[in-house]
């Protein structure tokens, strides 16, 4: 899914199937992604009371939908009656994600516990590994993952995020670190331009994450500038809530000659 050295052009991941064209993590945002060919789509996993995985950023209902409580309280069957914000229809299963939508790949972030292994199982039983990126905030997480889970690619935790950064500010590449990761199929780090008022993505930081085989996609990005600088510093994907304003500049570059 992902490759280092990246050949061509930054990817376009449409963070929550891009937020600010269409109503997040609903149906209308994916079909707005098939339409308009953005086929990199990064989401969010949670699970309903009766195992069910289901696309939705938040633990609770109330910001997204005009639901209420947990998301985990709720049956399926409960949820299939409350309607996503700006949508005419409910929250977004993921197995009915991968069966409507066959070229779409999926960057997943598995937001609690529970969720992580119906959610890969629900991938391994669609024959999907090749179409999606795991993630999470939560390292250990990330670790029970892998060991469950070793052929599919994962993203960076936040511990190992840390080294890398560590390593970038002090000049030190360690090809031992960068075989291991290979081997567990960690192929990006994923990561905002900068963390409060502290930078975590400039030019040296990308060539380390390079040198060790590992791509860089920073998020979330929706302003014109912020993407013209992590273009400038070779970063390999712009996770963005507007996919097309970050497209129309991407193709903009490569027509002056930038990548």
């Amino acid at each position: 899914m992902y490759r280092v050295p990246h050949r061509g052009p930054a990817l376009v991941i449409a963070h929550r199937g891009g937020a600010l064209l269409a109503p997040e993590n609903s149906w209308e945002s994916l079909e707005n992604c098939d339409q308009l060919g953005f086929h990199l789509v990064e989401s969010d996993a949670h699970l309903t009371a009766d195992g069910r995985v289901v696309l939705i950023h938040d633990p609770v209902l109330e910001r997204v939908s005009d639901g209420f409580g947990p998301v985990a309280t709720h049956t399926w069957d409960e949820l299939k009656d409350v309607r996503i914000n700006g949508s005419e229809r409910g929250p977004v299963l993921l197995e009915d994600v991968l069966l409507a939508f066959p070229h779409l790949r999926l960057n997943l972030d598995a937001k609690v516990e529970a969720v992580w292994r119906p959610m890969v199982d629900i991938l391994r039983k669609h024959d999907a590994t090749d179409r999606v990126l795991l993630a999470s905030f939560d390292s250990s997480r990330l670790a029970r993952i892998r060991e469950y889970a070793p052929e599919f690619q994962t993203s960076l935790g936040q511990k190992e995020v840390a080294r890398l950064v560590l390593a970038s500010k002090a000049g030190i590449i360690d090809d031992r670190l960068g075989l291991r990761w290979r081997r567990q199929h960690i192929v990006a780090a994923q990561v905002p331009l900068k963390f409060g008022a502290i930078p975590i993505v400039n030019k040296r930081f990308v060539a380390t994450a390079h040198h060790m085989g590992i791509a860089v996609h920073v998020w979330t990005v929706n302003e014109p500038e912020e993407i013209v600088a992590a273009l400038e510093m070779g970063v390999d994907g712009i996770i963005t809530d507007h996919p097309v304003l970050a497209r129309e500049i991407i193709s903009a570059r490569r027509s002056a000659g930038d990548r």
